[in-house]
């Protein structure tokens, strides 16, 4: 098994598979135990290049412990459908190819930029030295236009390309959606009462006093300020019931790893669940699994 990708969802993959061969695969079928290897392949130095040096460490030891078999500074050239063909630099500093044969091959390096983006990046003279997608504005407003955003992947605005990011830049969107809507409809109420304001001298004081408190209304929604990332911390799970955490603490971060901080990442996946219902499955099926093992049987 052959995980391409050293960064969270490449550590967690690697980390998961481990778990489902070693507490249940070993048990079910104990003839194939001795086939099983995870190979993890990272082209940078080091695994979760995002995380501090300490938690940077204590991942690669874990796995390590694991026996999953970390390839760093390698980068894959090629793919068969037998084995992976990499570059790797030797002791002596010289360039190495390797060939690692697989079974299984789950690619986690990121994203190319789709044909769409592609296609608009070259039709909008503003973002010709743009490579990994739409640059955009504070406003997420992609450069060179005016009534075009982008958000996730396909944006460069200067973050990580995460789901935590582009959690946040969906929300700011919504509520500047919500507040353009919001001002079309002010400013058409109060066109229509600064028109009618000539035509009722009877309450034309009313109509006033009306007409101030929208633009004041207005003022305050217009007054939209530019998307700010907010950081909420990292996590990431790296098997045998272990997980890593970076997590901001006033002008600090607090950085932890082991069994405690699973049970913290675990709890934090339960937050994000949608609903109580949601948590509650969810829960449940954490613990049928550690009770009685994933199941693995086909309907």
């Amino acid at each position: 098994m052959v995980v391409v990708g050293g960064g969270p969802t490449g550590v967690e993959f690697a980390g998961e598979l481990r778990d489902f061969f070693e507490d249940d695969i070993k048990k079910l079928i104990p003839e194939i135990s001795h086939r099983f290897k995870v190979t993890l392949i990272e082209a940078l130095p080091n695994v979760l290049p995002s995380f501090s040096k300490q938690l940077i460490e204590y991942t690669e030891n874990t796995l390590r412990e694991e026996n999953i078999d970390i390839k760093l500074k390698t980068m894959v050239k090629r793919v068969t459908e037998d084995f992976v063909e990499a570059e790797c630099a030797g002791p002596d500093g010289t360039k190495q190819t390797l060939r690692i044969p697989y079974g299984l091959l789950v690619w986690a390096t990121g994203n190319a930029v789709r044909p769409i983006v592609r296609d608009l990046m070259s039709k909008v003279p503003a973002q010709k030295d743009s490579r990994r997608g739409l640059a955009v504005n504070e406003y997420l407003v992609v450069q060179g236009t005016r009534d075009i955003w982008a958000v996730g992947d396909c944006a460069v605005a200067g973050y990580a390309p995460t789901a935590q990011v582009a959690s946040q830049e969906g929300s700011f969107l919504a509520r500047l959606f919500n507040n353009m809507a919001k001002t079309d409809s002010q400013e058409a109420r109060i066109k229509e009462l600064s028109s009618s304001l000539n035509l009722k001298q009877g309450n034309s004081a009313e109509v006033a006093a009306e007409i101030e408190s929208l633009e004041k209304q207005l003022r305050r929604i217009k007054d939209v300020k530019p998307f700010r990332y907010s950081h909420q911390g990292s996590l990431a799970y790296i098997g045998s019931e272990k997980a890593v955490a970076d997590v901001p603490w006033f002008n600090g971060n607090i950085a932890s790893g082991g069994g405690l901080t699973y049970l913290f990442w675990r709890s934090a996946y339960l937050s994000m669940c949608f609903s109580t219902r949601n948590r509650v499955l969810v829960a449940v099926d954490w613990l049928k699994s550690k009770a009685f093992g994933r199941d693995v049987s086909r309907e």
